[in-house]
């Protein structure tokens, strides 16, 4: 059920009858000429790539020192000793250009860009809030991470939120790992669908620094945003080097178009900042330590506070290299205050999560075509609910559970074209006992350029504290109220893949099929002989699957463009239903180009296609983006864009966009 008032709700009916005519079936026809191009693009650009290498070749010879960084890059997250393209998971790796080029306010915004991951809500939406879901599965299905680090789950905890994505400065990110499906085996919980691992960026020999400014104008009745950032790092000592980044940013809230006593995006004020900080023991060992803290205001029309979060994370580690040894030791704690206000008689109440984590890890490559990576960790999660008002009330809440785990992984090349990884995971719950989480995968390379993988994996969900817990009791609408489940088992999953893959210095195309049954989906149900007591039980089961590839194809030295398709299949095993939430269809395009005067420009466009929300059909759309920049005198960059160039307005979605966005900005770097 959504959670929008009645007046809200009838608002999308009103637009979309009266702008029905106007949309019809020309707008229907183009979008699907897109989907159907942009498919057929694919497949001809990967056919012609030989042609269009050879007639590009002198203006796409890559330097030794250029080809080499491309060879050794690596995908941390999967810890492997492996190159991207010889690793068994699907993974893309989302750099801090993609960012700045799309002019992304969190993550979030530059993840749903990513062929298989799509915008999404939890539960419902409020105020236009999106989640991201990784290959059809649920939004608290996805494991966000900074720096190998877990964040607290509060979109798993907290409903309708989406509080998980600006845990750092934007400007502080490296880059982005995604690994899409599960990832259990070596992150436990949570990790069915996929993990999104935050690189944030390290301090170097030569002291740098940067400043990032931008204000973007809205077509919406507010909306208006403005962002600023500073990052700076490098050695400050012989042996001590430091990292440091700050940000601010400020989105008004924007009105409903129909009534504008009604907020039709949430404004946001975020203030974050991260220092990390490592000194060097010798060559082969070091300390580091790293704290992070940020405010971020959630705000109605007229500037109304109703949510106000403060999140803070600090860490302490030790890492260690022999000659084919290597010690990684932390402990970190994650901590997040979510506090909402309400005119209800018992006033607003606070969410408090932390998270309290030591684990080590042990990577060994001392034995002959084998890497093996393995660890143990300790994990704390302390959740409490407190009322603003009748503090001693039974409505107030607190508990907190353990879990211990360890894991192995061991990568074998069987030959120089054939590796295979085996890993397993068991975690030991308080609650629920213990959970293996085992993975196997394969890769064989077809020569230089080809590469065929293949693995089968299984992930869990453990419950939250708040469900897992009968003596926590929530009201929720219409009076009912829901109770937490002492007997709540893990919710299950058991995903196979098989994907494809081809590159060149010029191209790269990628190719999956997967299949995932999620089993003892937790969802709560009414209590014998009542209408008006729920309770948490494990009930449903899903079958996902789905087949995506993407494409990036360097077509001159100047152009590039890249381009995703993702095909979902779901169904509800108990009902035959699709799930809802879950676009059958969508694509990416993006094209990179460098015009004369050095000029760069990024055109981009993201087709959703239609899906299920409260049992009705909605309406697919795309959205086309915008931005140039240029560069002056190798450290000012002046750039100006265009978010939502058509202006385009959902009508029937489960969640709001914001309207047309002109953005222009600066960055300095020193």
């Amino acid at each position: 059920m959504r959670t929008r008032s009645m007046a809200v709700r009838q608002a999308p009916v009103m637009r979309y009858l009266r702008n029905a005519k106007k949309k019809g079936k020309r707008m229907k026809k183009w979008k699907i000429f897109f989907m159907a191009a942009a498919v057929a693009a694919i497949a001809g650009t990967g056919t012609a790539n030989y042609t269009l290498a050879a007639d590009t070749s002198d203006a796409t010879v890559q330097t030794e020192e250029e080809t080499a960084s491309v060879e050794k890059k690596m995908v941390v997250t999967a810890k492997s000793n492996q190159a991207d393209h010889d690793i068994p998971v699907s993974s893309t790796i989302i750099t801090a250009e993609d960012i700045v080029s799309s002019n992304a306010a969190s993550i979030k915004d530059v993840l749903i860009e990513q062929a298989g991951i799509n915008p999404s809500v939890n539960s419902s939406s409020v105020y236009g809030r999106q989640n991201i879901s990784i290959r059809g599965s649920a939004t608290g299905h996805v494991l966000i991470l900074v720096d190998g680090k877990k964040v607290s789950g509060s979109d798993a905890q907290i409903g309708h939120s989406d509080f998980e994505y600006n845990w750092v400065p934007m400007d502080a990110i490296e880059r982005i790992e995604v690994i899409k499906g599960p990832m259990s085996s070596i992150y436990g919980s949570q990790a069915i669908g996929g993990v999104v691992n935050i690189i944030t960026k390290k301090s170097s020999k030569k002291f740098y620094g940067d400043v990032d400014v931008s204000y973007g104008d809205s077509s919406d009745d507010g909306g208006d945003e403005f962002k600023l950032g500073l990052s700076v790092g490098g050695r400050i000592a012989d042996r001590l080097s430091l990292f440091a980044s700050a940000e601010h940013s400020d989105r008004d809230p924007s009105r409903d178009e129909n009534d504008s006593t009604e907020t039709k995006i949430e404004g946001k004020e975020i203030n974050n900042g991260l220092a990390k900080i490592q000194f060097d023991i010798d060559e082969t060992q070091y300390i580091e330590a790293s704290y992070g803290q940020g405010n971020e205001d959630r705000l109605e029309v007229d500037n109304v506070l109703y949510y106000d979060i403060d999140r803070k994370n600090y860490s302490v580690g030790y890492n260690k290299e022999f000659n084919s040894v290597t010690l990684d030791f932390d402990a970190y704690v994650t901590d997040s205050d979510t506090h909402y206000t309400t005119t209800s008689s018992t006033g607003g109440y606070t969410h408090n999560m932390t998270d309290s984590v030591i684990r080590g890890e042990v990577d060994i490559a001392a034995f002959k075509n084998q890497y093996i990576v393995t660890g143990a960790e300790f994990k704390n999660q302390d959740y409490e609910k407190a009322y603003d008002k009748d503090a001693g009330s039974d409505k107030n809440f607190a508990d907190d559970m353990d879990n211990t785990s360890i894991f192995l992984q061991d990568e074998i090349n069987i030959t120089e074209a054939f590796i295979i990884t085996l890993g397993t995971r068991y975690d030991y719950h308080e609650k629920f006992n213990g959970e293996w989480s085992p993975k196997i995968g394969a890769l064989y390379k077809l020569g230089e350029h080809h590469r065929i993988r293949v693995n089968y994996g299984e992930g869990f969900m453990a419950p939250t504290v708040t469900q897992n817990s009968s003596s926590y009791v929530a009201t929720a609408m219409r009076g009912i109220t829901i109770s937490g489940n002492d007997d709540l088992q893990p919710e299950t999953s058991k995903s196979v893949e098989l994907g494809y893959e081809f590159f060149t210095d010029t191209m790269e195309f990628k190719a999956a099929v997967y299949k995932t049954d999620v089993n003892n989906l937790i969802d709560t149900e009414y209590l014998p002989g009542s209408s008006s007591e729920k309770i948490y039980t494990n009930v449903d089961s899903v079958t996902i699957q789905g087949f995506e590839c993407e494409l990036s194809q360097d077509i001159t030295q100047d152009y590039n463009i890249r381009i995703g398709y993702h095909y979902l299949d779901t169904e509800d095993d108990s009902t035959g239903k699709d799930l809802e939430n879950r676009p059958r269809h969508t694509v990416n395009v993006r094209l990179n180009a460098t015009l004369p005067w050095d000029i760069h420009a990024t055109v981009g466009a993201n087709y959703t296609g239609e899906q299920i929300d409260d049992e009705e059909e909605c309406d697919d759309f795309i959205l086309f983006n915008a931005q140039i920049s240029k560069t002056f005198y190798d450290s000012i960059t002046l750039r100006l864009g265009v978010d939502n160039i058509s202006d385009e307005d959902l009508d029937d979605m489960p969640y709001d966009i914001a309207g047309r966005m002109i953005y222009a900005g600066m960055n300095f770097k020193f």
